[in-house]
């Protein structure tokens, strides 16, 4: 492998023989030696992504949770604006400033990105609301789907109304009766 390779249809097979010559090992054995002794070149560049990493996943656990509690109290999230300073900024934002009293990290995040605006990561906007209402709905739906294939009896009530813009509003109901014997 020395000279290059341009098989592609043996590739896999070539690159497991590679991996397996009396060169490769040898120099992959020069390479750890040097990356324990010495570090590597990008030692500092993963250590910043990783701490970037860390902050983002931080500021999503806590969107997340105020998403689903808001869902789980049938609440709307926002209003007609997404700045935290607004004084017309929905439930979504105005429960992050209120946990923010209690946890210095979100304080910060709201500090920092809560008037940035459009065009920057902040995981404040309605859209990544949005975004995550979709995947919590579609998780909901997942797991009573399963739920019912499991069930031995279950039944279904489906029914519309129009609302006040004359739109139809379609309900479905279903009930079923799950292992343990409980009606869900």
């Amino acid at each position: 492998m020395i000279t290059g390779c341009n098989d592609w249809r043996n590739i896999s097979k070539i690159l497991t023989e590679h991996e397996r010559s009396r060169n490769h090992i040898k120099s992959m054995c020069i390479y750890n030696k040097r990356c324990s002794s010495l570090g590597r070149i990008n030692t500092e560049v993963l250590r910043q992504v990783e701490s970037e990493e860390y902050y983002w996943r931080e500021v999503l656990k806590r969107v997340i949770a105020t998403v689903k509690l808001l869902g789980c109290l049938g609440l709307a999230f926002r209003s007609s604006n997404d700045t935290v300073n607004s004084e017309k900024k929905g439930n979504f934002l105005t429960c992050l400033e209120y946990l923010s009293q209690f946890d210095e990290f979100l304080k910060h995040h709201l500090e920092k990105y809560g008037n940035c605006g459009k065009g920057n990561t902040n995981y404040l906007s309605h859209n990544v609301c949005d975004e995550f209402i979709k995947l919590v709905a579609l998780k909901t739906r997942d797991v009573i789907l399963n739920d019912i294939k499991k069930a031995i009896y279950f039944s279904i009530s489906v029914d519309s109304t129009p609302d006040i813009s004359h739109v139809d509003q379609l309900v479905l109901i279903i009930r079923y009766l799950d292992d343990k014997g409980e009606i869900n």
